[in-house]
């Protein structure tokens, strides 16, 4: 299994069609290969990273392109979410275009995925993907909650 490769969405949705047994090792070893994954978890899950945004899903159109095609990927927009997580430095309709433009760039997978760390719940194809496994695999990751 070669992961270099894979989308944020291939590797989450992986590790959750795993069998419950192999789910916390295959997510301990995958996020300690890709560190942006634990970030993803980290601000989905940790109590203390809240989104400076308004509540519910931005209206926004998905990207319509051939896969791998024309698109940015998740790990590359990481550093944009400084502006949405605990940020109140910057005008709200700056931030929410800002969060709208990124939905827009990636991949619809990708989007879906960055409405979920949002709403603080990974849901459809990563509903294995839970804090509690997380808890089980990257506690770290969740240190300083308050």
């Amino acid at each position: 299994m070669d992961i270099s490769k894979w989308t944020v969405h291939e590797m989450l949705k992986h590790i959750s069609e795993l069998p419950a047994k192999d789910r916390a090792l295959a997510l301990n070893k995958i996020a300690g290969l890709r560190p942006y994954l634990q970030n993803i978890l980290q601000i989905t899950y940790h109590k203390n990273f809240t989104f400076s945004l308004p509540e519910g899903d931005p209206p926004y159109t998905p990207m319509n392109v051939p896969p791998n095609m024309g698109m940015n990927r998740l790990p590359g927009e990481m550093r944009k979410f400084q502006y949405f997580v605990n940020n109140d430095r910057l005008a709200p309709i700056k931030r929410e275009k800002i969060f709208i433009d990124m939905l827009e760039s990636l991949a619809p997978e990708e989007s879906a995925l960055v409405l979920m760390m949002k709403n603080k719940k990974l849901t459809g194809p990563y509903k294995n993907i839970t804090r509690k496994l997380v808890e089980e695999s990257i506690p770290h990751i969740l240190d300083g909650e308050v």
